[in-house]
């Protein structure tokens, strides 16, 4: 049986199915391999904010918002065009000889017709809006489908009303399978107690070398012994929600490393779901039992995307642990997530320049510029500055005379797992918060 039947060949008129419902047949995922489509746009279409909207008036209210979304797309759609709900709340459309801009200006379409009216319900008239991912090219359904499902994820986060075209080319597929390799040698570390810190030194800028601080970067061993840096795994686990578990014991390492070498400051990075993460305060608060003075000498990284996923939460994690006497760090600064009013709230402790502002600064006078500007805004808020991935003595003569405090980067140390406490670490003035 033809598990995909929207892609039988129809009259000329877009086939679309019916809505709510769909035959048992339908499909709600991919097909097999078997399953082809010739070359054109595969669109997963889904509604911004209707999971909010049913959560505060129920799935009742979100079945009427559905069936009309569903009536106000098909209307506009293409001849020959092929629609079919994918998913609980998603619609899959496939559209064959339609290229990228044909693409655009088409969900630009859709767009309009699902925003032209609110739709009424039974709790009064509600408005939503679409996102959608889209894969272009031909071949096996499950990639065009799963490539597409994967860029929609991407335009969600993005903001309402994004479309985001996939890059993947076929390969996600290949990608589950690679997060998943990832995550299962992660969380075997964590069970097993496989995961071990390299400390990175950051060094001030007019020193003679010294470290102001080190930054735990977290690693851990594969099969075969290899150690396996964050970049590798750390998205995947962020992905399925177990970014917390590393964390957790990353915390765990840098209080111990810090109870046995009172010289030192470490600073330790946290994903967003570390934040509300009942299980991390808990350790934090151990730690601190034995040596309340252990928070004076750790720094928290968060991100810009971090912090900014949810600014209130951010701010309440922030209060609570700078009241023992943590300073924080604004990881990846100049991303553009953050607004100049919640940076105002927020008071980090220190900015940390994002590499990509780094890399050519030599030569790159627009590099130049943007760090200067970051760093005008350091002073402003009275927070320190550091410049990652620092290479080579020429960049950091231009960082330093552009006003930068510190810097990170091989060209000062690479990471280690031997932590260097031999010294004392460079003077750091942090303003009380």
């Amino acid at each position: 049986m033809n598990r995909h039947p929207i892609f039988r060949r129809g009259s000329g008129a877009a086939a679309v199915t019916a809505e709510p419902e769909m035959p048992a047949a339908a499909p709600r995922a991919a097909g097999p391999s078997s399953e082809t489509m010739e070359e054109g746009a595969l669109f997963i279409l889904g509604m911004d904010n209707l999971g909010a909207l049913e959560d505060l008036f129920g799935e009742a209210l979100g079945d009427s918002v559905a069936a009309a979304v569903h009536k106000r797309l098909s209307s506009v759609l293409p001849a020959g065009a092929r629609f079919w709900r994918a998913e609980h709340r998603r619609y899959a459309l496939a559209v064959e000889g339609m290229g990228r801009e044909a693409a655009s200006a088409l969900f630009a379409r859709m767009q309009a017709i699902v925003a032209q009216d609110a739709i009424p319900t039974a709790q009064g008239p509600v408005a939503v809006t679409v996102a959608a991912g889209c894969s272009l090219g031909g071949g096996e359904l499950e990639s065009l489908i799963a490539d597409a499902r994967y860029a929609l994820t991407d335009a969600m986060r993005r903001g309402a009303g994004c479309i985001r075209f996939s890059e993947l080319k076929g390969s996600t597929i290949h990608l589950r399978h690679e997060i998943a390799a990832a995550a299962q040698i992660a969380m075997g570390a964590v069970g097993s107690g496989d995961l071990t810190i390299a400390f990175q030194p950051v060094v001030g800028a007019n020193s003679t070398g010294r470290a102001a601080f080190h930054e735990c970067l977290v690693r851990v061993r594969d099969p075969e012994g290899w150690l396996v840096p964050a970049a590798k795994f750390m998205p995947a686990m962020e992905q399925l929600g177990l970014a917390p578990l590393i964390d957790r014991q990353v915390l765990v390492m840098a209080l111990d490393a810090l109870a046995r070498n009172p010289g030192i400051r470490l600073s330790v990075n946290i994903f967003p779901q570390t934040m509300q993460d009942a299980q991390w305060m808990i350790l934090f608060r151990d730690g601190l039992r034995k040596d309340s003075t252990l928070a004076e000498r750790l720094i928290i990284e968060v991100t810009e995307t971090a912090a900014m996923l949810d600014p209130a939460r951010t701010q309440d994690f922030m209060d609570k642990l700078r009241r023992t006497g943590c300073a924080f760090a604004l990881d990846d600064f100049g991303m553009g997530h953050t607004s100049f009013g919640n940076l105002r709230d927020f008071r980090f402790d220190m900015i940390k320049i994002d590499g990509s502002f780094i890399t050519n600064v030599t030569s790159n006078a627009d590099n130049r510029f943007f760090v200067s500007k970051l760093v005008e805004i350091g002073k402003h808020f009275e927070m320190l500055t550091v410049a990652e991935f620092v290479q080579g003595p020429a960049e950091a003569r231009v960082l330093r005379d552009l006003g930068v405090g510190y810097f990170q980067g091989f060209y000062f140390g690479t990471p280690c797992l031997l932590l260097d406490a031999a010294s004392n670490p460079e003077p750091m003035v942090i303003r009380a918060r």
